[in-house]
């Protein structure tokens, strides 16, 4: 089971990207728990709040308050002083100026309008990652 985070202040971009996942998960029989947020401030509020953690985290780059960076930091922040267990960030943008996201090691940082293949690779690479640990914790039992 993957836990997803789509976070946009433009519900039809949320809703694009969960279509490819949704699509992905069809095609590939997987299962994804997809969440949406409408900024940062909703996402770490409910991080605060609730005993969950999120493998995949979609992030724009330009939201109202606080920005994707901003709220990658602070969810890096929470990783850090052992809350969470650390997640895969994808960030989307629209920008080319993508320097200072790399401060937050994302996993990729992808051009609007985000595509099924793009989607795809990302799905497939963090569900490969998720099964080298869960064999990887297997064989240290």
């Amino acid at each position: 089971m993957i836990n997803i985070a789509i976070c946009d202040d433009f519900p039809v971009f949320r809703e694009i990207i969960e279509t490819f996942i949704r699509q992905y998960a069809e095609k590939s029989n997987n299962i994804f728990n997809i969440w949406q947020f409408d900024s940062g401030e909703e996402l770490i509020d409910l991080l605060n709040k609730e005993n969950i953690s999120f493998d995949l985290l979609f992030l724009d780059c330009f939201m109202k308050k606080l920005t994707g960076l901003e709220t990658a930091k602070r969810i890096r922040q929470l990783e850090h002083n052992g809350f969470r267990p650390a997640c895969s960030i994808v960030f989307v943008t629209s920008s080319d100026n993508t320097y200072d996201l790399m401060s937050v090691q994302p996993l990729k940082v992808v051009r609007k309008p985000v595509s099924q293949v793009i989607i795809n690779e990302i799905l497939a690479h963090v569900l490969s990652e998720k099964n080298k640990i869960a064999v990887s914790s297997e064989k240290n039992h």
